[in-house]
């Protein structure tokens, strides 16, 4: 009996660092998705550029509903779904000059890499509890794991396309980085230089991200992994029953009200942080991509200390600690050209602390989304939130493409309502979700 504990603990600590390494290139090519990809787009379709977090909506509903296909196939062949999706995406958008082409490039790469996101929470909390150590470190973990992707690439990505462009159009690197600061003023011979800058670093991480499915092909998982193991088989209907019962609980509604305010608000600048560096504040491209990697990097060190912030404030209390304190950077960021030569300094202030104390919750987060509903429920569940969280992500991106984007000032108006918006969700959070305000010894 002892043996068989210990070989169940050792294969399911096992499936959850593999899990971790495939999340970490996963997130390699999340880095230059909302970077590089981004900037990519702005040359080559405006339009998908403009409206990219309707797309991020419309891949959330796609992975809400992929989602749902766990307890029957399983975590592991979704994951395979997402490095061979998110791979496909990159050389397609490269290789294939196609506006239809763009959409739907857009849509396959924020699928892949949303999918395994939203698939971290149940992943975890399937494997947790009988791998050793508390829930919460697993997902702080496999968080900053994967933030340490975003911050190689994005740091990477952007010194990568400046030399890139620079070979391409035989500068110096200097020249090419200054190049970019304007680089809407460019010339045509310049401008192609610059895109086939790009090019090259998407085929690279298209490259790379294939690599994710080695781990993925090693993890060992079984049924009652994934699927909870029951009597007797529910009906259809008995299921629909169980998911709607807990979606219409006023903490289940509460919830969701908060991750739609999140939603929206992140969806008016986090896409967008490039674009708003270069084209509004006119800092060039390698150190716009530097100041962004070096945000990821607070996010990794900010969650080093999550355990021991739940453990002081609850997990209700982390999140609304964390989203109330990055709005004041939220303004910095908005204001940067006032301060003078002090602007990049104090941008990359804003960049760092807005990014670690937002992320510093987000395993709370996810912790306190699995809380709400059972195990055999969990991946239900998370596909509903994330449905939901799709719908606020398209009205968001057709707002920021049709409305807010129409001049280049509403990139700096975004910050603005976003900080109200978050303002918002801390209240919903610190009003309704007082019982769920446990201390990490309790959970």
């Amino acid at each position: 009996m002892m043996e068989h504990a210990q070989s169940v603990q050792q294969r399911q600590k096992r499936n959850l660092i593999l899990f971790i390494v495939s999340y970490v290139i996963n997130n390699l090519a999340s880095g230059i998705l909302y970077d590089t990809y981004v900037n990519y787009l702005q040359e080559v379709s405006l339009s998908t550029a403009t409206s990219f977090w309707a797309f991020y909506g419309y891949a959330t509903f796609l992975s809400a509903f992929i989602l749902l296909l766990a307890p029957k196939s399983g975590y592991k062949k979704l994951l395979l779904f997402c490095a061979a999706a998110t791979s496909a995406a990159f050389f397609c958008v490269v290789y294939i000059k196609s506006e239809m082409v763009f959409y739907l490039s857009t849509l396959l790469a924020l699928t892949g890499v949303q999918l395994h996101f939203i698939m971290l929470a149940p992943y975890v909390a399937a494997y947790a509890d009988h791998a050793g150590g508390k829930s919460i470190d697993w997902y702080t973990r496999t968080y900053y794991m994967g933030y340490v992707g975003y911050f190689l690439t994005t740091f990477l990505g952007g010194a990568a396309t400046v030399k890139l462009f620079s070979v391409h159009a035989g500068f110096s690197y200097a020249e090419a980085k200054a190049q970019t600061a304007y680089i809407a003023e460019v010339s045509k011979s310049v401008r192609t230089a610059y895109l086939d800058g790009n090019r090259d670093v998407l085929i690279i991480t298209g490259l790379v991200t294939l690599l994710s499915i080695l781990p993925i092909l090693f993890i060992h998982e079984k049924k009652e992994d994934y699927a909870a193991v029951t009597e007797q088989k529910q009906s259809l209907r008995e299921r629909a029953r169980d998911i709607i019962s807990v979606l219409f609980r006023k903490d289940a509604l509460m919830y969701l009200l908060y991750w739609a305010l999140i939603s929206f608000a992140m969806g008016l600048f986090t896409s967008y942080y490039t674009v708003f560096l270069n084209r509004n504040l006119h800092i060039d491209k390698a150190i716009a991509s530097l100041l962004v990697s070096i945000s990821y990097a607070a996010i990794v060190l900010f969650m080093l200390f999550t355990p021991y912030v739940v453990k002081k404030l609850g997990t209700v209390g982390t999140i609304c600690f964390t989203v109330l304190l990055s709005v004041p950077f939220m303004l910095i960021i908005a204001n940067g050209d006032r301060f003078g030569k002090a602007m990049i300094p104090m941008v990359g202030i804003g960049l760092f602390m807005r990014a670690g104390l937002a992320n510093l919750g987000s395993p709370a987060e996810s912790s306190l989304s699995m809380m709400i509903a059972p195990k055999h429920l969990r991946p239900a569940f998370t596909s509903v939130v994330n449905f939901m969280a799709g719908i606020v992500s398209i009205v968001s991106g057709n707002f920021t493409g049709k409305f807010l984007f129409a001049t280049q000032e509403g990139y700096r108006s975004a910050y603005y309502i976003a900080a109200a918006l978050y303002f918002l969700a801390a209240l919903v959070m610190v009003t309704l979700f007082q019982k769920y305000n446990r201390k990490e010894e309790e959970a």
